[in-house]
Protein backbone atom coordinates (compact mmCIF):
# COMPACT_ATOMS: atom_id res chain seq x y z
CA UNK A 1 0.00 0.00 0.00
CA UNK A 2 2.89 2.35 0.71
CA UNK A 3 4.28 1.77 -2.79
CA UNK A 4 0.85 2.27 -4.29
CA UNK A 5 0.61 5.81 -2.85
CA UNK A 6 4.29 6.76 -2.98
CA UNK A 7 4.97 5.47 -6.50
CA UNK A 8 1.69 5.60 -8.44
CA UNK A 9 1.44 4.65 -12.08
CA UNK A 10 2.95 7.51 -14.20
CA UNK A 11 -0.05 8.26 -16.36
CA UNK A 12 1.37 11.73 -17.26
CA UNK A 13 4.31 10.19 -19.08
CA UNK A 14 4.22 11.32 -22.71
CA UNK A 15 4.94 7.85 -24.08
CA UNK A 16 2.20 6.29 -21.97
CA UNK A 17 -0.26 8.99 -23.02
CA UNK A 18 0.52 8.28 -26.67
CA UNK A 19 0.02 4.57 -25.98
CA UNK A 20 -3.34 5.29 -24.36
CA UNK A 21 -4.46 7.07 -27.52
CA UNK A 22 -3.12 4.59 -30.08
CA UNK A 23 -3.66 1.34 -28.12
CA UNK A 24 -5.89 1.65 -25.04
CA UNK A 25 -5.77 -2.09 -24.37
CA UNK A 26 -1.96 -2.10 -24.16
CA UNK A 27 -2.07 0.96 -21.90
CA UNK A 28 -4.48 -0.73 -19.51
CA UNK A 29 -2.37 -3.90 -19.52
CA UNK A 30 0.75 -1.98 -18.43
CA UNK A 31 -1.23 0.01 -15.87
CA UNK A 32 -2.75 -3.02 -14.12
CA UNK A 33 0.48 -5.02 -14.38
CA UNK A 34 2.34 -2.16 -12.69
CA UNK A 35 -0.20 -2.12 -9.87
CA UNK A 36 -0.02 -5.89 -9.52
CA UNK A 37 3.76 -5.85 -9.27
CA UNK A 38 3.54 -3.24 -6.52
CA UNK A 39 1.96 -5.95 -4.35
CA UNK A 40 3.58 -9.17 -5.56
CA UNK A 41 7.21 -8.00 -5.74
CA UNK A 42 7.49 -7.00 -2.06
CA UNK A 43 5.63 -10.17 -1.07
CA UNK A 44 7.99 -12.46 -2.98
CA UNK A 45 11.07 -10.57 -1.83
CA UNK A 46 10.07 -10.68 1.83
CA UNK A 47 9.13 -14.36 1.52
CA UNK A 48 12.57 -15.25 0.15
CA UNK A 49 14.28 -13.13 2.81
CA UNK A 50 12.33 -14.62 5.71
CA UNK A 51 12.76 -18.16 4.36
CA UNK A 52 16.51 -17.65 4.24
CA UNK A 53 16.51 -16.36 7.81
CA UNK A 54 14.50 -19.38 8.96
CA UNK A 55 16.67 -21.93 7.15
CA UNK A 56 20.11 -20.52 8.02
CA UNK A 57 19.46 -18.85 11.36
CA UNK A 58 16.43 -20.07 13.26
CA UNK A 59 16.18 -23.69 12.13
CA UNK A 60 19.82 -24.53 12.83
CA UNK A 61 19.44 -23.52 16.47
CA UNK A 62 16.27 -25.46 17.07
CA UNK A 63 16.70 -28.62 19.10
CA UNK A 64 14.29 -31.46 18.60
CA UNK A 65 13.14 -33.14 21.75
CA UNK A 66 12.44 -36.80 21.41
CA UNK A 67 8.80 -37.54 22.13
CA UNK A 68 7.35 -40.60 23.76
CA UNK A 69 5.76 -43.41 21.84
CA UNK A 70 2.09 -44.16 22.45
CA UNK A 71 1.33 -47.04 24.78
CA UNK A 72 1.99 -50.39 23.17
CA UNK A 73 -1.29 -52.16 22.57
CA UNK A 74 -1.53 -55.61 24.12
CA UNK A 75 -2.05 -58.17 21.30
CA UNK A 76 -4.56 -60.04 23.48
CA UNK A 77 -6.77 -56.95 23.74
CA UNK A 78 -6.65 -55.73 20.13
CA UNK A 79 -10.01 -55.46 18.43
CA UNK A 80 -8.48 -55.94 14.97
CA UNK A 81 -5.62 -58.15 13.85
CA UNK A 82 -2.46 -56.14 13.25
CA UNK A 83 1.31 -56.48 13.55
CA UNK A 84 3.61 -53.91 15.13
CA UNK A 85 6.96 -54.20 13.35
CA UNK A 86 8.82 -51.15 14.66
CA UNK A 87 8.79 -47.41 15.26
CA UNK A 88 8.42 -44.41 12.94
CA UNK A 89 10.53 -41.33 13.66
CA UNK A 90 11.88 -38.75 11.23
CA UNK A 91 10.92 -39.74 7.65
CA UNK A 92 14.23 -38.65 6.04
CA UNK A 93 16.87 -38.33 8.75
CA UNK A 94 18.21 -40.53 11.53
CA UNK A 95 17.15 -38.13 14.27
CA UNK A 96 14.54 -38.43 17.01
CA UNK A 97 11.01 -37.25 16.41
CA UNK A 98 8.78 -35.13 18.61
CA UNK A 99 5.82 -37.30 17.63
CA UNK A 100 7.01 -40.88 17.13
CA UNK A 101 4.49 -43.61 16.41
CA UNK A 102 4.33 -47.36 15.98
CA UNK A 103 4.80 -48.86 12.53
CA UNK A 104 1.76 -51.13 12.19
CA UNK A 105 0.81 -53.54 9.41
CA UNK A 106 -2.98 -53.93 9.35
CA UNK A 107 -4.74 -57.21 8.70
CA UNK A 108 -5.03 -56.61 4.95
CA UNK A 109 -1.23 -56.39 4.75
CA UNK A 110 -0.64 -59.73 6.48
CA UNK A 111 -1.79 -61.88 3.57
CA UNK A 112 1.46 -61.33 1.68
CA UNK A 113 4.99 -62.39 2.51
CA UNK A 114 7.31 -60.53 4.90
CA UNK A 115 11.05 -60.77 4.17
CA UNK A 116 13.48 -60.41 7.07
CA UNK A 117 16.97 -59.76 5.71
CA UNK A 118 20.17 -59.61 7.73
CA UNK A 119 23.56 -61.17 8.31
CA UNK A 120 24.06 -64.31 10.38
CA UNK A 121 23.73 -63.47 14.05
CA UNK A 122 22.23 -60.02 13.47
CA UNK A 123 19.09 -60.88 15.44
CA UNK A 124 16.49 -61.65 12.77
CA UNK A 125 14.88 -64.41 14.80
CA UNK A 126 15.01 -62.75 18.22
CA UNK A 127 13.97 -59.26 17.13
CA UNK A 128 11.47 -60.13 14.40
CA UNK A 129 10.26 -63.72 14.22
CA UNK A 130 9.60 -64.22 17.93
CA UNK A 131 7.87 -60.85 18.54
CA UNK A 132 5.81 -61.24 15.38
CA UNK A 133 4.75 -64.77 16.35
CA UNK A 134 3.90 -63.53 19.85
CA UNK A 135 1.54 -60.87 18.51
CA UNK A 136 -0.17 -63.16 16.02
CA UNK A 137 -0.64 -66.12 18.36
CA UNK A 138 -1.75 -63.92 21.27
CA UNK A 139 -4.52 -62.27 19.25
CA UNK A 140 -7.89 -63.54 20.47
CA UNK A 141 -6.09 -66.36 22.27
CA UNK A 142 -9.15 -67.27 24.34
CA UNK A 143 -11.56 -67.21 21.39
CA UNK A 144 -11.51 -70.60 19.67
CA UNK A 145 -13.35 -69.22 16.65
CA UNK A 146 -11.10 -66.24 15.98
CA UNK A 147 -7.62 -67.10 17.28
CA UNK A 148 -4.87 -67.58 14.73
CA UNK A 149 -3.42 -70.95 13.77
CA UNK A 150 -0.75 -71.83 11.26
CA UNK A 151 2.20 -73.95 10.23
CA UNK A 152 5.77 -73.29 11.34
CA UNK A 153 8.45 -74.74 9.07
CA UNK A 154 11.80 -74.76 10.84
CA UNK A 155 14.94 -76.86 10.34
CA UNK A 156 16.88 -76.22 13.55
CA UNK A 157 14.01 -76.85 15.95
CA UNK A 158 14.66 -73.89 18.26
CA UNK A 159 11.94 -71.77 16.71
CA UNK A 160 9.31 -74.44 17.20
CA UNK A 161 10.24 -74.69 20.87
CA UNK A 162 9.86 -70.94 21.24
CA UNK A 163 6.46 -71.05 19.55
CA UNK A 164 5.43 -73.73 22.03
CA UNK A 165 6.45 -71.44 24.90
CA UNK A 166 4.43 -68.58 23.40
CA UNK A 167 1.34 -70.75 23.10
CA UNK A 168 1.70 -71.96 26.67
CA UNK A 169 2.10 -68.40 27.93
CA UNK A 170 -1.23 -67.45 26.38
CA UNK A 171 -3.12 -70.53 27.53
CA UNK A 172 -2.83 -72.41 24.25
CA UNK A 173 -0.40 -75.17 25.16
CA UNK A 174 -2.77 -77.82 23.81
CA UNK A 175 -2.76 -76.20 20.37
CA UNK A 176 0.86 -77.12 19.68
CA UNK A 177 1.20 -80.13 17.40
CA UNK A 178 4.67 -81.16 16.26
CA UNK A 179 5.17 -82.99 12.98
CA UNK A 180 8.59 -84.66 12.89
CA UNK A 181 10.28 -88.03 12.69
CA UNK A 182 10.22 -88.27 16.50
CA UNK A 183 6.65 -87.09 16.96
CA UNK A 184 3.39 -88.93 17.05
CA UNK A 185 2.45 -87.19 13.81
CA UNK A 186 4.85 -87.83 10.93
CA UNK A 187 5.07 -87.20 7.22
CA UNK A 188 7.73 -88.42 4.82
CA UNK A 189 7.82 -86.15 1.74
CA UNK A 190 9.99 -88.67 -0.16
CA UNK A 191 7.39 -91.43 0.04
CA UNK A 192 4.46 -90.77 -2.28
CA UNK A 193 2.51 -93.82 -1.12
CA UNK A 194 2.49 -92.95 2.55
CA UNK A 195 -0.35 -90.83 3.86
CA UNK A 196 0.04 -88.44 6.80
CA UNK A 197 -1.88 -89.22 9.94
CA UNK A 198 -4.90 -86.99 10.60
CA UNK A 199 -4.16 -83.90 12.69
CA UNK A 200 -6.22 -82.75 15.66
CA UNK A 201 -9.12 -80.41 15.24
CA UNK A 202 -7.10 -77.34 16.33
CA UNK A 203 -5.36 -77.22 12.96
Amino acid sequence: MALYFRAPFPEDNIFLRAMAIRSPSAFLFFKYSYTLFLYTTPYISSSILLSGVYIFALKTRRRIRAGKLPLYSDPRKRTELSLVVGEVHHPRKQVPSETPRWLVIPERGLFTGIAIVGAVGSGKTASCMYPFAEQILAYRAQDRDRRIVGLVFEVKGACCGKVQEILARHGRAGDHVEISLESEYRYNPFTTTSMPMPLPEVL
